[in-house]
Parts: structure tokens; sequence; C-alpha cells
């Protein structure tokens, strides 16, 4: 579903060029759900926002169902960390969700019949006369992946969405997620720098070196489907891949930091 291939992003300014993204190449497959870590400042959120149509790549290139990815795709939602950013303070919470719908030149019914699905699916049926400030940060959140389903994308990118939260609004966000992923059969590019969420969420963890980033290590996360809080976190093999996770950060955090590249 989602290739990318040889990505390299490069910055200019004051006269200095800083590669944040070197060589890059892995594959998600449909339906797939996977979890991209690594150090901080790694370049993370540059690779997705490449991914995601937003940021010209330096070079190489990125594939969605075959097709190269010149802007935002059609076929992908993206979920941002800074909810209260990415939501209309103006807009009643409905109305937040059927903007993108807008750009899909549905009927009017048709883009209600998404919004109610939509923010059913997140706990917020009520929920669609409110504002945005009226609601928590988790709530807002809700409202972010409501708006993203909404859309019924191929692909659903998310840049450290739970990052801003409470740790108990964290858990029943991660749990919402792997939910519906299980029920929509969304293609999933989970960015996070929380190691113990990378292993819970993901099939797969995908661990970034220091940057100018190369991937690290593919690391296939053979954990039940089902999963919950209480239990998986504490299961031996759960212990077991995170650490392998965490040794893998540490020792890219060991191979280098940033340069400039002349």
């Amino acid at each position: 579903m989602l290739d990318v291939h040889g990505l390299r992003k490069v910055y200019e300014g004051s006269g200095r060029r800083t590669e944040a993204v070197r060589d890059l190449t892995f594959s998600v497959e449909a339906g797939e759900l996977v979890c991209l870590v690594g150090p901080s400042g790694c370049g993370k959120t540059t690779l997705l926002k490449c991914v995601g149509g937003l940021l010209a790549p330096t070079a190489g290139e990125v594939r969605l169902a075959g097709r190269r990815v010149e802007g935002p795709p059609p076929g992908m939602a993206f979920v941002f960390q800074e909810y209260g950013r990415s939501l209309f303070p103006w807009m009643r919470v409905g109305q937040n969700v059927e903007l993108p719908l807008k750009q899909k030149k549905l009927g009017r019914e048709r883009r209600r019949e998404l919004v109610a699905d939509a923010l059913e699916s997140v706990g917020l049926a009520d929920a669609a006369g409110a504002y945005p400030w009226q609601l928590s940060g988790g709530m807002q959140q809700r409202v972010a992946i409501a708006r993203a389903l909404a859309y019924e994308p191929e692909v659903l990118l998310m840049d450290e969405p739970f990052a801003a939260v409470d740790a108990q609004t964290r858990a029943d966000l991660e749990d919402l997620v792997r939910r519906l992923w299980r029920e929509r059969g969304i293609t999933i590019l989970f960015v996070t720098h929380d190691i113990d969420e990378a292993v819970y969420l993901g099939e797969r963890v995908i661990v970034l070196s220091a940057s100018p980033t190369v991937v690290q290590e593919q690391l296939k996360v053979d954990l039940p489907a089902e999963r919950d809080q209480v239990h998986t976190r504490v299961s031996p093999r759960f212990a077991e891949l995170r650490t392998r996770v965490y040794e893998q950060i540490q020792a890219a955090k060991r191979g280098g930091a940033g340069k400039a590249v002349q």
C-alpha cells in the first residue's frame, strides 16, 4: 500500500544545508499498523510530512498504492500532534469533522452520515454541536481522529497524536486506535517517541537512527492481536520487545547526530 524508497530530505537556509533524512526505504502492507520510533530529533515528523505529500523530498520517492506521491493524495489522512491547532475553534465539532468532505463534492446527506458514523466510532456521538474548546484535550484529539475517519482514507498517518494528553487518556486513545484499525482495516503509519506505545500498538516497529535518518531495524511485534493495557504490558514477550527497541534506540543515539553537509 505504501512504499518509501531512497527518501532523502535536506533543509537549506542561512548558507547551510542540513541533512535530516538520508536514505530511507521501507514498505507498509495494506491493512498493516506500523509504528515509527527513534531518538528525539531524528526526523520522524519530516519523514511523515514527506510521506503525506506536505514536504517535497530532496531525493527518492513515496508511492501510495503504486501512485507516486507529489502532494497530499486523496487516499490519505493525517492526524497531527497539536490537536488544538488542527481544529478550528470557531467551528462546531460536527463542522470540523465535515470540512474535508466538502473537497470530495459529496452530497449533504452523505456528509452527515459520514460525520455521525465517525463521531460515534470515537465515542463522541453527542458532541457534534459543541465547540472544540468546550472539550477536554483527549476529546479534542478524538475529534481530530473522527475527522480523519470520515474522510475514508486508505492510509492514516499519525504524528505523535497522544504526546500532549495525560497517561490515562493516552491509554484509552491507544486502545481506540487498535479498535478502529481492526474494525475498518485502515493502513496506519504511527509516529511516536514512546517505546512502550510503539510496541503496544504496532504489528511492526521500524526503529530509526539518529539524524540524518536511516532505518536502524525493523521488528515484527508478535504479541496477540487482542491486547489490553493491564495484561499485555506485563507479559514477558512485551518486556522482551520493549527491551530490544530500547537497545536499538540507544545504539542509534551512539551512532551520531545531525550534521551539515557540503
